[in-house]
């Protein structure tokens, strides 16, 4: 595996160290659309299939990363529409020891986030959780940079309703 060598405009990248740079990275992407830490394992394995099966067609027009999280991108889609696909549940005995009566009149962030339509979620996930640019973003998502900002603007929009309890 190491022997694969990838040409960077900057430098020569082997596979292995494009894993080890990135894994983390596609992982917690994955994991954020999936919300299910096997099937997230699962994408970064298959990322990095796809990628070393595909290697040739990258064109250098994005970064490595970026390319790596189209992939996953489109892999996780693909993954739901899949009806054998299941999210795993969380058990709400799981959060019995750390129960106070303060936490029942709030809403986390997290809580509010899995409201949110997946769209939103995703966005609000690339742009403040991975920090990329509305333009990065575009390319991920395949939208529009307009689009991007928009639809930022509605989920940032949608998630305060969420947190001030207006929804």
């Amino acid at each position: 595996m190491n022997k694969i060598i990838l040409h960077d405009k900057k430098e020569n990248i082997s596979l292995a160290e494009l894993y080890e740079r990135y894994s983390p990275d596609i992982f917690k992407y994955s994991f954020s659309i999936l919300k299910n830490n096997e099937e997230a394992k699962d994408a970064v394995q298959e990322v990095f299939v796809r990628y070393a099966k595909n290697e040739s067609s990258f064109k250098q027009d994005c970064s490595y990363k970026t390319w790596l999280l189209i992939i996953a991108r489109n892999y996780c889609f693909n993954r739901i529409k899949n009806k054998n696909f299941r999210n795993e549940e969380i058990e709400d005995d799981v959060f019995i020891e750390s129960y106070s009566p303060d936490y029942d009149m709030q809403i986390s962030l997290k809580d509010a986030l899995m409201k949110l339509p997946e769209e939103y979620n995703e966005l609000i996930y690339l742009k403040e959780y991975e920090g990329f640019s509305y333009k990065e973003i575009a390319e991920i998502t395949n939208l529009s940079l307009e689009n991007v900002k928009i639809k930022l603007f509605r989920a940032r929009q949608e998630l305060r309703k969420i947190l001030k309890g207006d929804n």
